[in-house]
């Protein structure tokens, strides 16, 4: 499974979805296989441009729009975030008034963050899954709207894992990643430590 199909296993027949950052629609197109509308947003009109040249659909609304500035209140109660980082997600979310039912991130760093700070803006994580895509894991993160008092292992590991075998395979990559950073760092990093101390837990 990559992660255009793992991102569409979690999405309901009746959710209302908006995929920000859509590149070549390929969310929408599967969604549209299954007579399911979205709205696809890129912040890029040569990538929109290029996207409605190549798809001729009603259920694909294709927009330019940066971040969910191009979206109006209830157009959409589902929101993809995948294949941008943290802070940029964020920053999307700080922009706009709308609020979601479920949001589905793939971010490429600082999950922890991206957990603490949801939670600050009253979404809490759902479920986590863990994919293997051309040799490279990407953590995917569904959130729910809600409060949570997450520890720290939760937010440095993630929580609410679907597949627990990759997951655990996740977790062998990190444990040898994070080894190898401390071996070659000269600065004692903490977090560093601090990851790899509940790794061995």
């Amino acid at each position: 499974m990559n992660r255009i199909e793992a991102i569409y296993s979690l999405i309901d027949i009746n959710d209302k979805v908006v995929d920000v950052g859509c590149d070549q629609a390929k969310l929408s197109i599967m969604l549209a296989s299954r007579s399911q509308s979205s709205i696809a947003c890129d912040i890029s009109e040569k990538v929109i441009n290029k996207a409605k040249s190549n798809i001729n659909n009603e259920l694909i609304d294709l927009r330019v729009s940066n971040g969910l500035s191009n979206v109006k209140e209830g157009e959409a109660d589902t929101l993809v975030l995948a294949g941008i980082g943290t802070h940029t997600i964020l920053e999307i979310l700080n922009n706009t008034n709308i609020r979601f039912k479920k949001i589905i991130t793939i971010s490429n760093n600082y999950h922890d963050i991206l957990r603490e700070r949801m939670n600050k803006l009253n979404y809490i994580v759902d479920k986590e899954l863990i994919i293997k895509e051309n040799n490279k894991y990407y953590n995917l993160i569904m959130f729910k709207k809600g409060n949570k008092n997450y520890n720290r292992k939760e937010l440095l590991l993630g929580l609410n894992h679907i597949d627990k075998n990759m997951y655990n395979n996740y977790l062998n990559y990190l444990n040898e990643k994070y080894l190898k950073i401390k071996e070659c760092s000269k600065n004692n990093n903490l977090k560093v430590n601090e990851i790899i101390k509940l790794l061995s837990e």
